[in-house]
C-alpha cells in the first residue's frame, strides 16, 4: 500500500489594495461621528453611532473578513483558490487534470488574471495576485511534475 502525501508549495493572498476603500470608509465615519459629537444631542449623537456602526459592520468589516478568508493554495498535487464572500467558495484543481494557463488582461484598466483551463473544459479564472507571470510559471511546472 502506497500512500502519496501531499505538501504545501505555496500559499498567497490576494493584494491588500482591496483594503483601500473600506478603510477610507472607516475614516470617514470615524471623522464624522467625532465632528458632530458636540453639534447635536445625545439622543441624536445614539441614532448617529447606530447609524454609522452600521456603515461600518457593511463596509469595512465585511470586506475585511472577506479579504482575509481569500486564499490562493498551491499544493504538491493540486491548485486550491478560496474566494467570495468571507471565503464560501472554493474551487480545487489537481495539476494532473490541468490543460493550459494563460495570462489575460481584463476590463478597461488591464488587470491580469491568470486563466486555467483543465482537462475536461472548465475555465478557472484567478486575480488579485502579485506577480501573475511568475505565479502562473509555478503553477506550470508543479503541474509538470504532477503528470
Amino acid at each position: 500500500m502506497t500512500t502519496s502525501s501531499e505538501y504545501l508549495v505555496l500559499r498567497l493572498k490576494p493584494k491588500a489594495r482591496r483594503l483601500f476603500t473600506p478603510t477610507l470608509v472607516l475614516a470617514a465615519v470615524s471623522f464624522a461621528l467625532a465632528f458632530i459629537v458636540e453639534q447635536i444631542s445625545a439622543t441624536d449623537y445614539n441614532y448617529a453611532l447606530i447609524a454609522g456602526g452600521t456603515i461600518v459592520v457593511l463596509f469595512w468589516l465585511f470586506p475585511l473578513l472577506s479579504y482575509l478568508a481569500c486564499y490562493l493554495e498551491l499544493t504538491s498535487t493540486r491548485l486550491v483558490y478560496r474566494f467570495g464572500f468571507l471565503g464560501f467558495r472554493k474551487r480545487q484543481l489537481l495539476l494532473s487534470e490541468l490543460s493550459s494557463i494563460e495570462i489575460q488582461k481584463e476590463g478597461r484598466l488591464g488587470r491580469q488574471v491568470i486563466s486555467i483551463l483543465s482537462v475536461d473544459g472548465t475555465e478557472y479564472r484567478i486575480g488579485g495576485y502579485a506577480k501573475n507571470k511568475h505565479l502562473a510559471a509555478e503553477i506550470e511546472a508543479w503541474a509538470k511534475a504532477a503528470s
